[in-house]
């Protein structure tokens, strides 16, 4: 099955990602070498598509700035809102700019999450069956953290509950953040602000043709300030990493970190398992451990900063 176009969604506000994401939204904070939403960008390259479109509102210029960084076998092109539009309102929005195309399902992907999936049996499934939406599934990661997606015999979606213990003989699924919507749901959308669980979802639930499938491969949340953190850790895997535009005294101890754009560590600085970045400075002789300092913030001669996130936007 082939799809005319491909949807990363990266308008949204990222609430749980503050105060990182007042200075960057979440799919375009910095992973060392590229963006958090470059994963998302292949895995929608992988299925062919010429078309990768992404949604943008919050912070736009810094979320487009971001797709720059990507190199893709596929053309990104941008659907900026003037409004939040929502998950599905966006969808609707882009369809409405004649930017998914006119036939087929159109493949949709969160763009806050790192992942590599096989969508192989995805595809299968919606070339196959009577679906509204499909969505790829994986085994639950942790049923009291992410909602739990339960299916019947036939693969089909029974519900979707919130994050819990699961039920004795319940066999609960995670629900990675990709789907595909058929053309029919698709045209079904309005175009004004609404989510996916309500305006596709729903209905899809309620007509008995909301489908998943599991999907083997990789995904990890950047949901929260400390996931960030840990992605980057474990992109840097025990290096330390210096953007060309930062600024590093000689005599600064750089470990596990990754000094980002235009950012400057004084003399003597100590900086480890960290981020500093998007203009941020650590002064001289201060330490930065198990932190992310992003924007105009700053740590004072001599001072320390453990287990902290702090952000603020760049002064224009």
């Amino acid at each position: 099955m082939k799809i005319a176009a491909a949807m990363v969604l990266a308008a949204g506000r990222g609430e749980r990602m503050r105060p990182l994401s007042s200075v960057l939204p979440k799919p375009a904070l910095p992973l060392v070498d590229e963006p958090v939403i470059a994963s998302a960008l292949r895995l929608a390259a992988t299925t062919g598509t010429r078309r990768v479109v992404v949604n943008t509102w919050h912070l736009a210029r810094a979320m487009e700035r971001a797709l720059t960084e990507v190199e893709l076998d596929a053309e990104i092109v941008v659907s900026r809102e003037e409004e939040l539009m929502d998950t599905a309102g966006g969808i609707a929005l882009a369809r409405d700019r004649d930017l998914l195309g006119d036939r087929g399902p159109v493949l949709i992907i969160n763009g806050d999450g790192l992942l590599s999936l096989d969508l192989g049996p995805l595809f299968e499934r919606m070339a196959q069956t009577d679906d509204m939406v499909s969505l790829a599934l994986i085994p639950h990661l942790d049923p009291l953290r992410w909602s739990r997606v339960i299916l019947n015999p036939t693969q089909m979606v029974g519900c979707i509950k919130k994050p819990g213990a699961p039920e004795t003989g319940e066999d609960p699924f995670l629900y990675p953040g990709v789907m595909l919507v058929s053309r029919q749901a698709l045209n079904g959308l309005t175009a004004r602000p609404g989510a996916v669980g309500e305006c596709l979802w729903g209905p899809a639930l309620a007509e008995g043709r909301l489908g998943g499938v599991v999907v083997s491969g990789h995904w990890r949340e950047v949901g929260v300030p400390r996931d960030y953190l840990e992605a980057v850790l474990g992109r840097l895997n025990g290096r330390g990493a210096v953007h060309p535009s930062a600024h590093v005294d000689p005599s600064a101890s750089i470990g596990a970190a990754f000094i980002g754009r235009n950012a400057r560590v004084e003399a003597r600085a100590v900086v480890g398992e960290a981020v500093v970045a998007e203009g941020a400075t650590v002064g001289r002789e201060a330490r930065v451990v198990r932190s992310v300092l992003l924007g105009h913030v700053s740590v004072e001669t001599g001072g320390s900063v453990v287990d902290g996130f702090r952000a603020a936007h760049p002064r224009t």
